[in-house]
């Protein structure tokens, strides 16, 4: 097992509202550092994420997850969290072991309940947090409208 120097980890939690594509992401990002042969699909309850029977009855994420992989020589500790306002404390938990969020936004809908109060916990915790506007290949996505949301909402901070 390869050993790593603290400054070449990265623990990241990921959040965002149910729907927001936390689990296909962990699978994208698994697939293309070459941890899995092949993506995972929520629909087809296959995913690394969601391997509960009741996640896969129900469709989305009951409990966090932990995965590893390795980009271009640096370890990152990644924890899917659930999405729904009733499982917020795996969000809680993961913020308090992870160094970053990267809180997903549905680009169909735009900044939701959830992501406020995601938002919130990691400045509670003065967490950096990366904003990733998801599901882009959606008719009814306005990439430029969410952007514009999200600088109204949390100020100029946010750069596209």
């Amino acid at each position: 097992m390869k050993v790593y120097n603290s400054h070449e980890i990265k623990n990241i939690a990921l959040l965002g509202n149910d729907g927001s594509g936390k689990t296909t992401l962990t699978e994208a990002l698994l697939f293309e550092c070459g941890q899995i042969k092949r993506r995972g699909r929520i629909t087809a309850k296959n995913t690394v994420s969601d391997y509960f029977p009741v996640e896969q009855d129900y469709g989305y994420s009951v409990f966090s997850t932990v995965f590893h992989t390795e980009w271009k020589g640096k370890k990152l500790n990644i924890i899917d969290c659930p999405g729904s306002d009733d499982f917020v404390g795996a969000a809680l938990t993961a913020l308090n072991v992870t160094d970053t969020a990267l809180l997903l936004i549905n680009g169909q809908f735009g900044p939701e309940v959830g992501t406020q109060n995601h938002f919130r916990y990691t400045e509670k915790l003065h967490k950096p947090v990366i904003f990733l506007v998801n599901q882009l290949d959606s008719d009814s996505c306005d990439y430029d409208a969410v952007v514009d949301d999200l600088q109204s909402i949390y100020g100029q901070k946010v750069v596209p």
